[in-house]
Parts: structure tokens; sequence; C-alpha cells
């Protein structure tokens, strides 16, 4: 292995170590309560070492959105839609990918998108990563309205264009996260009860 090889490696290791670090910060204590030396000691490096990969915390906790939220959350989204045959079937896969992920998988995962509201966060964040948060999200919310825009063209739903109806259901899902968050014992039953009324109510308006 050559020089540079090795310190790209070595460069890439440290990175994650943060982030490794950063994701048992966040979740323990929450954004507001922890400083880039909290994650500093964690992680056993210097402040120092910690800025060379992060300009702000907001930037270290959105990179932890991006590739520890974001990116799973996609692969998922996009695996359990490609098995859907109608629109009502593609909420219920965006509903339960949400669900498997924030509610009943990685609950440090789940504290970081619990925090996703929080303005503090955004106007931290440096240009390129405001961007690129908001194009994930985009990219998520895009793929489930697509399925909505097919169901109102098939006239199987009733509905405001898919973006608008997608954001809803997004709203809907960091809601019952933070009613989770607060100790409701059954988020998960919560959440398809939501989606089942969301659906139920799309079909009224279909029949009105």
């Amino acid at each position: 292995m050559g020089t540079v090889e090795r310190r790209a490696r070595e460069k890439d290791a440290k990175r994650r170590a943060i982030l490794r670090a950063a994701i048992r910060c966040f979740a323990r204590k929450g954004y507001a309560s922890v400083s880039l030396d909290d994650v500093a000691r964690a992680a056993e490096v210097a402040k120092g070492t910690v800025y060379l990969y992060f300009k702000s915390k907001a930037d270290l906790f959105a990179s932890l959105l991006l590739d520890h939220g974001f990116e799973p959350f996609s692969d998922a989204l996009e695996a359990s839609l490609a098995r859907c045959k109608d629109a009502a079937g593609a909420l219920r896969a965006f509903t339960r990918c949400f669900r498997d992920l924030c509610l009943g998988g990685d609950r440090e995962i789940f504290q970081l998108f619990v925090q996703l509201d929080r303005g503090d966060v955004a106007e931290g964040l440096s240009e390129n990563l405001r961007e690129e948060s908001h194009r994930r999200l985009e990219g998520i919310l895009d793929s489930l309205a697509k399925w909505i825009d097919r169901g109102r063209a098939e006239g199987l739903l009733a509905c405001p264009e898919g973006c608008r109806v997608a954001r809803v259901l997004w709203a809907v899902c960091v809601g019952v996260a933070h009613l989770a968050r607060g100790g409701e014992s059954d988020g998960a039953r919560v959440l398809d009860d939501a989606v089942e009324g969301l659906l139920a109510g799309l079909a009224s308006r279909k029949r009105a």
C-alpha cells in the first residue's frame, strides 16, 4: 500500500470514528447539549481534528443525517417502492420504512431524526450541506409523490398534488417520532393508524 493510499484510509477511518462518537453524543444528550469538545473526547481525538473534517456542530450533525439517516432510509424506500402496485401501497411502504428505521431499528439514528426540525441546526449549516440535505429529503419525498400522482392520474385517489401529500405524511412521521421520544409506547401502531386514516380521507374525498 502506498503512502497516499494509506493516508487516505487513515483519514477516512478517523472521520468514521468521529461520526460514530457524534451519534452516541447526540443520541444521549440531544443536539443543544452537545459540544464539539464532547465529540472529540468521545472519539479520542483533539478538538482541532474534528474541525479538519467538519466546519461546525451543525455540519457534523447534517453529515450524520446524510450518511446514517437519509441514505439508509432512501435505500430501503427504493427497494420497498419497487414492490408496490399502487399509490396506497406506496404510502404504506413509506410509513413502514420510517417505522422500521426510526421506531424499531437503530435507536441512535431515531434520536437524530426526531431532531430534524431544530432551527439552530439549519441556521448553522454551511451552504453546501444545507443544499445537500434539502436535495436528499426532496429526493425521498419525490419518490413517494410520483406514486401519488400516478394514483391521481388513474382516478384511484382524489387529493392535492403528490408533493403536498408526501410532505403531509413526512410531517406525520416526524410528529409520531416525537411522541415516541416523549414516551408513547406504541408509536409504530400510531403511525400505521395515521397512514390508514390519511388513505381513508383521500378515498372519502374521491367518493364525494
